[in-house]
C-alpha cells in the first residue's frame, strides 16, 4: 500500500517513468538488452531523477498557505497543501532515490553483496 497527499506519488513515477524511456532509448541504440546487462545505464537515469523530484517537490511546498482566523479565539490557521509520500516531503525523495542510486550501481559493480 502506497500512502500519498498532493503529488507525492510522483516520487515513485518519475523515476519509474524515466527508466521506462532510458530503457527504450538504450535498447534501441545499443541493442536488445543493453539496459539492463549494463552496470551504469539504470543507475544513472535513477540519479538522474532525483532532480526533477527534488525541484518539483521544492516548487510545490513552498507555495503559501491560506491563512484563517477563528471567530471566536481569534487563533490564525494556516491551510496549506502538503505534497509528500508516506509523510516524507517530496523534495526529500530525491535524497532516497540518489542513495537508491548509488547503492545499485556499488552492487553492480560488485563493492557490496
Amino acid at each position: 500500500m502506497i500512502i500519498w497527499k498532493g503529488w507525492g506519488i510522483s516520487a515513485l513515477l518519475i523515476p519509474l517513468i524515466l527508466s521506462l524511456l532510458a530503457q527504450t532509448f538504450f535498447d534501441s541504440v545499443y541493442g536488445a538488452g543493453f539496459y539492463k546487462a549494463s552496470q551504469w545505464a539504470m543507475p544513472l537515469v535513477i540519479l538522474l531523477s532525483a532532480l526533477p523530484v527534488y525541484i518539483m517537490g521544492n516548487k510545490l511546498n513552498k507555495k503559501p498557505g491560506r491563512v484563517v482566523i477563528d471567530a471566536q479565539t481569534s487563533e490564525r490557521i494556516e491551510l496549506k497543501k502538503t505534497h509528500s509520500m508516506f509523510w516524507l516531503p517530496l523534495q526529500y525523495w530525491s535524497i532516497l532515490i540518489i542513495a537508491i542510486s548509488v547503492w545499485m550501481y556499488l552492487a553492480n559493480i560488485g563493492v557490496i553483496y
